[in-house]
């Protein structure tokens, strides 16, 4: 595939990823100047769907059309063109430079709650938008949002998985898609919930997903791995972390079991969060970088420049600063070895002492008494 030129012209420089419904391949436009990166999706492979062309034709259609509203939204990669070549089908979309979420998240590192916040206010802003054009994303996971690099503002992408709301089914006489084709589950385990997982994916399905995300950030625990209650199938994470009890009722509103307990929209949760804002300042670009974000006690080794974009987990909070008083202790003394120096030194200045001042009192003090006594009379010769 790498040696391929789709169209005549889109040359495939690396495959991002493999799935049943998708491949994603990183190409350059051979038709462009200086040959810009873009994205390339082969949309539903025959080799991976057995379905039939007529069918994966006008899914794909659908798909474009679809994905041609979000062109107008900055937080969204552009729809660059869709195409077919030899039975099969293509989207191009616009290239995103930064690095993806999954980047910021490490095993067993938590963020601040300032950052979650305005993480949970970035996303939902997107997903009104989203959602406005009657759409719903169905992927929503970390590796699937993108801190651009020129603004480190976040962009949704991976829009493949993108289905229209109001045509779950498409049941016309000349354009019936079965069931089969229609409900197929797609999503990633850990932040997709149970209506999503039988193939029945709502509005706030998605909200679920951000709300795993935000609660992965701050407990530092991949959400496969939460616990949750037995009975109700809620997920129990607080006890992992320390939150602000508003932010995490919000978070738990975001992520019921059951669609009909959560948040109904974007807006609603946007909404919810407004009463937290003046607790959070919010973060410029200096602060969601390496050098503000990755906290470290050794000022003295230089970080690179070509590193501040590279954003990785923070515990620059009242957290990160308990964890370091309690587990690390920060000395004012001078360290062991300057104080055996001084020891050292001090003893030996004493016995020095000790010695010129025995020499005084048997030396120098009986001349003194010799000099001071009265020499003989002549009287007595």
């Amino acid at each position: 595939m790498l040696s391929q030129l789709l169209k005549q012209r889109y040359q495939v420089v690396q495959v991002l990823s493999q799935g049943l419904f998708c491949r994603t391949y990183m190409a350059q436009d051979t038709h462009l100047p200086e040959h810009p990166t873009c994205i390339v999706k082969h949309f539903l492979p025959s080799s991976e769907c057995p379905i039939p062309v007529e069918i994966r034709r006008r899914i794909f259609t659908r798909e474009a059309e679809a994905l041609k509203k979000l062109n107008n939204y900055d937080l969204v990669p552009h729809l660059l063109t869709y195409f077919e070549d030899n039975l099969e089908f293509y989207l191009v979309q616009e290239f995103i430079e930064g690095h993806p979420l999954n980047a910021e998240f490490l095993p067993g590192k938590r963020w601040s709650e300032n950052k979650v916040f305005q993480l949970l206010q970035e996303v939902l802003g997107i997903l009104n938008f989203v959602h406005s054009q009657g759409m719903i994303h169905r992927d929503i996971k970390p590796s699937n949002i993108i801190r651009r690099k020129q603004d480190n503002r976040l962009v949704l992408i991976d829009f493949g998985a993108v289905k229209p709301i109001w045509n779950q089914l498409i049941r016309g006489q000349e354009n019936f898609i079965p069931v089969e084709y229609s409900t197929i589950a797609i999503g990633t385990p850990g932040y997709m919930p149970q209506e999503q997982q039988r193939g029945k994916p709502r509005p706030n399905s998605d909200i679920y997903a951000l709300g795993i995300i935000g609660i992965q950030a701050l407990t530092g625990v991949h959400p496969t791995q939460l616990p949750e209650d037995r009975n109700t199938g809620e997920l129990i994470w607080q006890h992992l972390t320390q939150v602000n009890p508003q932010l995490a009722s919000v978070l738990n509103n975001m992520v019921h079991y059951h669609f009909k307990d959560r948040y109904k929209s974007a807006k609603e949760v946007l909404e919810a969060l407004l009463p937290l804002k003046n607790l959070y300042t919010p973060l410029h670009e200096s602060d969601i970088t390496l050098l503000s974000e990755d906290f470290t006690f050794e000022p003295q080794i230089p970080l690179s420049t070509d590193n501040t974009n590279e954003v990785f987990e923070s515990e620059v909070s009242a957290q990160l600063l308990n964890n370091y008083t309690n587990d690390t202790t920060i000395s004012i003394f001078p360290s062991k070895s300057a104080l055996l120096m001084g020891l050292l030194i001090g003893a030996v200045s004493g016995l020095i002492l000790m010695v010129v001042s025995y020499w005084s009192l048997q030396v120098i003090a009986p001349a003194q008494v010799e000099n001071s006594q009265p020499k003989p009379s002549g009287l007595f010769r």
